[in-house]
């Protein structure tokens, strides 16, 4: 019992202990937010500015050595890339001037051949812009009515037609400053056509609708599904090589292509002036 007592004293004394210590401390802690209170702002803002007043330059001038060392690192780094950028310069223009010397060679050899051969290049072609003001479809023609503006005394009946996607048609009726053209897809529309890839021959016919028939293909032409057909020039009326259609199915009988443009998407085409077919006098005296 008596050490049971002694031991309840000494938790009672500790006790007593530790309220005075928090009386004491919160009382510390009311009399410094009093203090705060009292302080006046703009003195503690007139000693901090006076400190960054003397502390700025202090810093700045330590850190100059380091601002001169990283600009002189960066200036390094560009004269450094300057040179590179220079070797290279000199590289790619000698190995230019060496191609410069090749094409000249082969361009006189090609000269030369062409003599040989008899070969004449195909004319170039000029072209004019017209946009589209109407689409007349339905079920007896496919065509587009342009506006050819002051172009108009330029174009001719049987001039190709064409957009940022291929061969569209070709005039078949100028009126004024308007002309309609006759697309692809039209049942008056034939066009001769090579494949791209094999050079197989044939003719696009149009039906009026949005498919078209490849016909008088060879019997066993190398042809597949998603070839694309290029104008063969042949005749004369349309220049070499316009991307015309795509080849979208093979039957046992038939070829279905499709072209390549939408007349719904199509603003702006453009004319080639073109025209190296013969007379009807020179194609008597060929006959």
């Amino acid at each position: 019992m008596f050490r049971q007592r002694v031991l309840f004293l000494k938790e009672n004394y500790i006790l007593r202990i530790l309220k005075r210590f928090i009386l004491a401390g919160l009382f510390a802690i009311a009399l410094l937010l009093i203090l705060v209170h009292k302080i006046d702002l703009g003195l503690i803002s007139g000693v901090s500015k006076s400190v960054m007043f003397v502390t700025v330059p202090v810093i700045n001038t330590l850190t100059m050595p380091a601002r001169g060392l990283s600009y002189g690192y960066k200036q390094a780094l560009s004269v450094i890339n300057v040179y590179q950028e220079n070797k290279r310069l000199i590289k790619e223009n000698d190995e230019l001037y060496l191609l410069k010397d090749r094409m000249k060679a082969l361009k006189a050899e090609n000269d030369l051949l062409k003599k040989l051969l008899h070969h004449y290049d195909t004319p170039e072609v000029q072209s004019r812009t017209a946009r589209v003001v109407a689409e007349t479809g339905g079920a007896f023609a496919n065509a587009l009515i342009i506006y050819l503006g002051d172009n108009s005394d330029e174009i001719k009946i049987g001039y190709p037609v064409v957009c940022s996607k291929g061969l569209i048609g070709r005039i078949d009726l100028i009126s004024g400053k308007y002309a309609r053209v006759t697309l692809l897809t039209d049942i008056n529309s034939k066009i001769p056509v090579v494949s791209q890839k094999s050079r197989e021959r044939g003719i696009i016919s149009g039906v009026n609708a949005p498919e078209m028939k490849l016909l008088y293909t060879p019997l066993l032409a190398e042809l597949q599904v998603g070839d694309i057909l290029v104008t063969s020039g042949v005749g004369g009326g349309l220049p070499p090589d316009i991307p015309a259609a795509r080849i979208k199915q093979i039957d046992m009988d038939s070829i279905t292509v499709v072209p390549l443009f939408n007349p719904s998407e199509t603003e702006i085409v453009k004319i080639l002036l073109y025209d190296v077919a013969p007379t009807p006098e020179t194609m008597k005296e060929l006959q």
